[in-house]
């Protein structure tokens, strides 16, 4: 029999989602708004995903495992899933967030699981950057690792708060009146390590935050 989850782990469970369901929900309302034949298509390829990472997490959750990759063995094209992701981003929030594509990894584990980790990474730059901020999603390939980066112009963090940014339930002293559980940046580092990387944040020189994503090469 599988062990239950522990209440931390239940947490996530519900943040994720809640996160897909999100997307769901976005996206179903651009449909029923009315979208162009192209766009309608490109909403349920999203509604699609998110329906398909959401059953991932329920299945994961099921065998005792919410972080999802510790079996999964796929070729995942890191710039093919971010360019997934930016444009569901794009579509839902109307965000201007730009993808710069230096280099196309693949890595091996679990897309559902790396795509949900990247969406929190966009989705907290996003809550803490003004509307008119571009928020800037770069990949490559660095000393055989894929690199993801989120890049923003926002609040901005310190030094200190880095050091505790991946801990679940950590708000990061931000007024209780923002949205987010504290859970985002907690499955990204869970997602990232669990896929033999890392996962770091740190202040942006210039003003803003700098999150990042490495992941060891596949093959």
């Amino acid at each position: 029999m599988n062990r239950g989850l522990t209440d931390t782990e239940l947490a996530l469970l519900a943040h994720e989602l809640r996160g897909t369901l999100t997307v769901i929900l976005g996206l179903n309302d651009l449909l029923r708004a009315g979208l162009p034949p192209q766009e309608q298509s490109k909403a349920l390829e999203g509604i699609d995903r998110a329906v398909t990472r959401a059953n991932a997490l329920i299945e994961g959750a099921l065998a005792g495992d919410v972080h999802g990759p510790a079996t999964a063995n796929e070729q995942v094209d890191v710039s093919k899933l971010a360019h997934e992701i930016v444009t569901d981003v794009r579509a839902i929030t109307q965000r201007d967030v730009s993808l710069d594509v230096r280099s196309s990894p693949v890595v091996s584990g679990d897309a559902n699981a790396l795509g949900r980790a990247l969406g929190n990474l966009i989705d907290n730059s996003l809550k803490y950057s003004l509307r008119n901020q571009t928020i800037e999603v770069t990949i490559d390939t660095e000393d055989g690792r894929a690199v993801v980066t989120v890049a923003d112009r926002g609040c901005g963090i310190s030094e200190d708060e880095a050091e505790r940014a991946f801990e679940p339930f950590e708000r990061l002293g931000r007024d209780d009146s923002e949205p987010g559980t504290g859970l985002g940046l907690a499955v990204v580092r869970s997602v990232a390590e669990a896929h033999g990387g890392a996962a770091s944040i740190a202040p942006r020189e210039g003003g803003g935050t700098v999150a990042r994503i490495e992941l060891p090469v596949s093959g």
